[in-house]
């Protein structure tokens, strides 16, 4: 049985169903409140309509001109009384504008005039000394008693005040409903995404959008699932095959170092030349090396990482200058190195000196037959530097910049011998490790590598 499909609305439909929606739910609102609320209001003699003072004007004129008493004229109407030229002699609930606005209406022969809130009207009746009076009233809506038109605000301008907060509140209702189908849908995104990030790649993402658009963007989050979780599966099968790779590399590099190894200690048990000794002794060392790096290869295929070992650093030193006199002597090179400070430092050791044992031979490469290397340690501060310099032709502006990235290996101005670009790329990445950095420059006499690591 096929699983039903949800509907989904579009943002722009979703956009003009608020819009309408708010839209309607204000005119329901406007009409309730001023037919049905009003039409109440008045039944019960809690206002008046807004054309009821307009509507009894000509009655109220007709009662002042035989009897004038102020105590008789209802609170909605304002009043005045005018000598014949527009003098005032006395009047009611107006303010100066609005008695300005009478004393002008009566020169004219009657007239209106516009005025905020309401425009202002006034109806002119003669009185039996020989004054005029004018009514003055508008078409707002008054309070039935006088008690409350003079204590309470405006009722119109109450009543608007009412209606524009019953606005706010439908439209803050309404979009609280719409905000919450789009907080699900953003639920539901932000969820998947989580998912994703902790790598749960094997299920399927769960719950579905309302907004289409955002249906989509679930449903391309959960191709992405797919095919993030089959590249991560090719990557480990690729891992795994390389750590099984690297430990048959490394099992088989025992038979030639076994070779190796056992035919320079016959050679080292023969009579021998002093020469003859030194190179024996270099085969030697170089083959003890190579053990090292198949127990390191042998490490990283299981995935053990090496970890910091405080070390003496006259130890390391040591190893330093037997790699320096074995990759120089044979290469008529003469190497030159300084004794160190008596400091211990913590490094991971193996990492460091294949470190610097790269630098050592990119230096005794390029420096050429009857050139100097020079190995210089020293502590500056917290820091352990490691120098190794060479009177060969230098960097070039463009290695200076990107020497120490991956298979980089300058041009030809420096020769090539099959170099790779691996050993700077090595040294740079240890010294990172461990906190450092690797400098390059060029001096008077040639290149200078430095490798700068934390004595801590």
């Amino acid at each position: 049985m096929e699983k039903p499909v949800k509907k989904t609305i579009g943002l722009a439909a979703l956009f003009w169903r608020y819009l309408l929606t708010a839209g309607a739910g204000i005119a329901v609102l406007s009409l309730v409140w001023w037919a049905a609320l009003m039409l109440l209001m008045v039944r019960a003699e809690f206002v008046l309509p807004a054309g009821y003072a307009a509507g009894h004007a000509a009655e109220t004129a007709e009662m002042l001109t035989a009897d004038f008493s102020p105590e008789d004229i209802p609170h909605y109407y304002r009043w005045a009384v005018f000598t014949e030229r527009g003098g005032t002699i006395r009047c009611g609930g107006m303010s100066s504008r609005q008695l300005e606005c009478a004393r002008q209406s009566l020169l004219q022969g009657g007239s209106s005039a516009r005025s905020f809130p309401y425009t202002e009207y006034h109806l002119i009746f003669p009185l039996e000394d020989g004054s005029t009076g004018v009514l003055q009233y508008d078409y707002s809506i008054p309070y039935a008693s006088a008690a409350l038109q003079k204590v309470l605000p405006d009722f119109q301008l109450c009543a608007t005040a009412v209606l524009i907060g019953l606005w706010v509140l439908a439209a803050a209702l309404c979009t609280r409903h719409y905000a919450r189908l789009l907080r699900r849908d953003a639920e539901t995104i932000a969820g998947a995404t989580r998912a994703i990030a902790n790598r749960q790649l094997a299920e399927p993402l769960t719950g579905a959008a309302k907004v289409r658009e955002l249906g989509e963007a679930l449903e391309a989050m959960d191709l992405l699932r797919q095919n993030l979780g089959k590249a991560l599966e090719r990557q480990w099968a690729m891992e795994q095959q390389r750590q099984r790779d690297l430990a048959a590399l490394a099992h088989d590099l025992k038979t030639p170092l076994a070779i190796i190894c056992g035919n320079g200690e016959l050679l080292a048990e023969e009579p021998l030349t002093a020469a003859q000794r030194d190179s024996v002794d270099a085969i030697l060392r170089g083959a003890a090396r190579l053990e090292d790096y198949a127990g390191r290869l042998r490490a990283l295929s299981a995935g053990e990482e090496e970890a910091p070992v405080s070390a003496a650093l006259a130890d390391l030193f040591d190893i330093w200058r037997a790699a320096g006199e074995d990759l120089c002597g044979p290469r008529g090179i003469h190497f030159l190195a300084a004794e160190p400070p008596a400091l211990t430092c913590t490094v991971r050791r193996e990492a460091v000196n294949r470190a610097v044992l790269n630098l050592l031979d990119n230096a005794a490469r390029f420096a050429g037959q009857g050139g100097r290397v020079r190995l210089t340690v020293r502590a500056e501060g917290d820091m352990l530097s490691v120098t190794v310099a060479d009177t060969g032709p230098g960097f070039e502006p463009e290695a200076l910049a990107r020497a120490g990235r991956e298979l980089f290996t300058g041009s030809a101005s420096r020769p090539q011998d099959g170099h790779t670009g691996w050993g700077l790329f090595y040294a740079r990445q240890a010294a990172r490790d461990h906190g450092g950095e690797l400098n390059l420059r060029n001096t008077a006499c040639g290149g200078e590598a430095e490798l700068r690591l934390p004595l801590r």
